[in-house]
C-alpha cells in the first residue's frame, strides 16, 4: 500500500541532490537547528559511513595479503610494483587503524576471510595449482 504523505523538503533534497542534502544536513548540525533534520537519512549515511570504512580495510587487507602470497609463490616474478602495492596497502591499513582504533577489532575478525579471498585471487591469478 503506497504512502500519502509527502515528503519534507530535507528528505525531497536527499532524493534529488545528495551533495546538496550533505550541505544543508551539515549546516542545521552545526546550527544545532534540529527541527529540519532529515533524521532516517542521517542515521542511514552515518551506519554507510562506517560500513564504507571497513570495506576500505578489508579491501586493502587483501591487496597486502594477495601480493604478500604472489611474492612467496612466484619469486621469479618480484617487481617493484608489488613492492610498492604492498606499501601502499600497509600504509593504507595503519592510516586506517591510527584514526579509527575500533577497526582494530574488525581487522583481527575479518583477518582469516580477507586471506582466503586473497589466496584464491592469487591461485586465480598465477595459474597456480
Amino acid at each position: 500500500m503506497a504512502s500519502n504523505s509527502v515528503l519534507v523538503p530535507a528528505e525531497l533534497l536527499y532524493e534529488q541532490d545528495f551533495i546538496a542534502w550533505t550541505e544543508l544536513m551539515a549546516a542545521q548540525l552545526e546550527r544545532r537547528d534540529v527541527s529540519g533534520l532529515d533524521w532516517n537519512h542521517l542515521a542511514e549515511e552515518i551506519r554507510d559511513l562506517g560500513t564504507s570504512q571497513k570495506l576500505a580495510l578489508k579491501s586493502h587487507l587483501e591487496n597486502v595479503q594477495l601480493h604478500l602470497i604472489q611474492w612467496e609463490i612466484q619469486p621469479d616474478r618480484r617487481s617493484r610494483s608489488w613492492e610498492d602495492s604492498i606499501s601502499n596497502s600497509r600504509r593504507e591499513v595503519d592510516s586506517l587503524l591510527d584514526s579509527i582504533p575500533s577497526l582494530r577489532s574488525y581487522l583481527i575478525e575479518s583477518f582469516e576471510r580477507c586471506y582466503d579471498r586473497a589466496f584464491t585471487r592469487a591461485i586465480r591469478e598465477t595459474h597456480l595449482p
